[in-house]
């Protein structure tokens, strides 16, 4: 699935020549003239739940970008989102397709429930603007499927897709990864990660807690650490097996169908292995809360999110200190894109990638039984 990472100048020039309105740091050419820069990329943010917000606040301070509108349908949340982005006067909407025909928009930001991210970005991408879409890419594989080919399709346009998979941006974990395929360590032949949450479940998010549109939590929290597994090993998973159930420990939201616990061992290329236990009820203790991938190499083990290494005689280094938040610096990376007329390292493949190597250790999960990649995608 090797892609080259640029667009050609060709045809992101053309693309950014269509846009009325467009601003995306490149030199647009129209009737064989250069034309100069108009300023930066027009941001519009469909859906301002918690989320929404945080993608909308960490935008503000992009030189490369400026938020033109902001959209969602209940009128609270779009109030909050137009007082957060003042200072940009940007317009608001209670229809993403009405924030979509505004041709002073380059660029789309969507984070609605996982229900509605391939319905709006297959729009998006058709209505011509440049998409950064959080995770998952779908909440089946034909919904999947179905984006994947709109991207490719859009690509050829020059248009640029951004999947929400931002710890592919945090500077520890690309030093963890860089040095994990730099020889130094050995062969990766395990990693054993972990997702325990604590937080009782959100009475305002009733979507999270159904099946039919979140995905699960297999799908849309868990495809993260899938994109990490990927990430490492260069490959999609080959098959999955897991066990998983509802326990019930904290009072649910309404209607809820979802699992709160499994345990999910995927099996990748030369016989790696990845397992990942993922839990909603976890007390808030360090030894039994949190977030981690721990790669255990021929020679040495990896602490992913820290950034830390270890060799058999207990020696160890940090391999970076660098923080900050991912967030910022996905979309940060998604603006520069814009400008440089690149792909994200974040894309289409990535994305299709993840969101299916989580739908697959969900259909384990659901069979109770091994599920190789070959039943569940196409791609």
């Amino acid at each position: 699935m090797a892609r080259s990472h640029h667009l050609s100048r060709r045809q992101f020039l053309a693309h950014s020549a269509s846009l009325a309105g467009a601003s995306l740091g490149l030199p647009a050419t129209r009737s064989g003239r250069a034309e100069e820069r108009r300023g930066p990329a027009r941001l519009g943010f469909i859906g301002l739940g918690d989320r929404g917000r945080h993608l909308l606040k960490a935008s503000l301070d992009l030189p490369e970008a400026a938020v033109g509108a902001v959209c969602d349908v209940h009128p609270q949340r779009l109030k909050k989102g137009l007082e957060i982005a003042r200072a940009s006067q940007p317009r608001g909407y209670t229809s993403d397709r009405a924030l979509l025909e505004d041709p002073a928009i380059d660029a789309v930001v969507i984070a609605t429930p996982v229900f509605l991210h391939a319905e709006q970005t297959v729009a998006a991408l058709e209505s011509g603007k440049h998409v950064y879409c959080e995770k998952p890419m779908g909440i089946d594989p034909r919904e999947c499927e179905r984006v994947l080919a709109a991207c490719r399709q859009a690509e050829e346009r020059g248009q640029i897709y951004q999947i929400g998979l931002q710890r592919r941006y945090h500077p520890r974990y690309r030093e963890s990864v860089r040095f994990l395929r730099s020889g130094e360590p050995g062969a990766v032949r395990f990693i054993r990660a972990q997702w325990h949450a604590v937080s009782t479940p959100r009475r305002d998010k009733p979507w999270l807690f159904r099946r039919e549109k979140s995905g699960d939590i297999v799908l849309e929290q868990a495809c993260h650490q899938f994109d990490i597994f990927n990430w490492v090993f260069g490959a999609h998973p080959l098959r999955a097996a897991g066990m998983g159930g509802a326990h019930g420990v904290r009072e649910g939201a309404p209607g809820c169908d979802v699992l709160d616990h499994y345990g999910v061992i995927l099996e990748y290329p030369a016989g790696a292995k990845a397992f990942l236990s993922h839990l909603n009820y976890s007390i808030p203790e360090r030894r039994f809360a949190g977030i981690y991938e721990l790669a255990f190499c021929e020679r040495t083990g990896v602490d992913l999110a820290n950034a830390l290494t270890w060799t058999a005689a207990g020696q160890t280094r940090e391999l970076c200190s660098e923080g900050g938040s991912d967030t910022a610096r996905a979309l940060a990376s998604f603006a520069g894109c814009l400008v440089r007329g690149v792909r994200p390292d974040a894309g289409a493949d990535a994305g299709y990638e993840a969101s299916m190597a989580a739908i697959l250790a969900r259909s384990a999960l659901e069979r109770g039984t091994a599920v190789e990649w070959g039943e569940v995608a196409s791609a």
